[in-house]
């Protein structure tokens, strides 16, 4: 007798696989359902069959929630790993084509890192990103009704509020995407700006102090932190005094051919040291440990 029927337009291997994998969870073996494939039309389907005898001794487990358990967890792990992210592809291709096909999956990458990251929170306080639970009722619901399921069916008709959240999320990495875009061709245009800008120092020493700060040394070790600090005021006296601010504009102003840094590991802003050296490509070196980084643990 046929237990269960699921068809799929595509993916119907990958059904299988995900299907047997949980099938193969069922004990005793004896339970565990055959299957058989066949296409009628555009749409191949998986049939799941238990013989007679098997299925009069052990009538409860095949219609109870136990097979919809089995049925239901390989269906929502094959959403989670694989046809979410056709779904983010279509919504990329729809609502998105402005941006090239290079650009389109470097987004998908995003999201998927996006999706990774967020469901290997253990912070229990973190959002439910997966939907997990969601999906998985849904398709428990769905098989109280039915052993006959159609996977893109099921997507069009049963996950409409999955796909709201997923057009979501995608708006978030698109958005994430520009600022990322807009921050390196900000980095690309201070690189061409240091490139043509007159050398003031041959080496700039930057030594990380206490509470994440720093000091900023020229090539004869002389404190020029404060002078730095005067120079910044002049350009924005509008505006309070940021550290991280200070220590690139003042980079760019002198445009150095070298810069080390010492006690890098005392600054607290890390991205501060990328974009660094971002902008002065090749010219960046973080000091081990030197006699100029054991003098100055004194003056700290």
């Amino acid at each position: 007798m046929i237990v269960l029927t699921i068809g799929a337009y595509t993916q119907i291997n990958k059904i299988k696989e995900y299907i047997t994998l949980e099938f193969n969870k069922i004990t005793p073996k004896a339970l565990i359902p055959t299957y058989t494939i066949s296409r009628r039309g555009d749409i191949n389907f998986l049939y799941f069959e238990i013989d007679d005898d098997v299925l009069a001794k052990n009538y409860n487990f095949f219609f109870s929630d136990a097979l919809k358990l089995y049925a239901s967890s390989a269906l929502t792990n094959l959403i989670l790993d694989c046809i979410r992210f056709e779904i983010v592809k279509e919504i990329l291709e729809v609502k998105y084509l402005k941006y090239s096909s290079l650009e389109r999956l470097k987004i998908l990458e995003m999201v998927r890192t996006f999706f990774y990251e967020k469901e290997n929170n253990e912070d229990a306080r973190a959002l439910n990103y997966s939907y997990r639970k969601e999906i998985m009722d849904c398709l428990m619901d769905f098989f109280e009704d039915s052993n006959e399921f159609l996977l893109e069916g099921f997507i069009l008709f049963r996950l409409k509020e999955y796909r709201e959240r997923l057009e979501m999320v995608v708006s978030h990495i698109v958005s994430e995407y520009e600022t990322q875009k807009e921050y390196k061709e900000f980095l690309r245009l201070l690189k061409y700006f240091v490139d043509v800008q007159e050398m003031k120092e041959e080496i700039i020493h930057i030594v990380g102090i206490k509470e994440g700060r720093f000091k900023i040394y020229d090539k004869d070790k002389n404190d020029i932190t404060e002078r730095c600090k005067e120079e910044f005021k002049q350009d924005f006296s509008d505006k309070e005094i940021n550290y991280d601010d200070l220590l690139v504009s003042a980079l760019i102003t002198i445009a150095p051919r070298q810069i080390i840094i010492h006690h890098y590991e005392a600054i607290q802003n890390k991205p501060l040291i990328e974009t660094i050296s971002s902008i002065f490509q090749g010219k960046v070196t973080l000091c081990p440990k030197c006699e100029f980084c054991l003098n100055s643990n004194e003056i700290n």
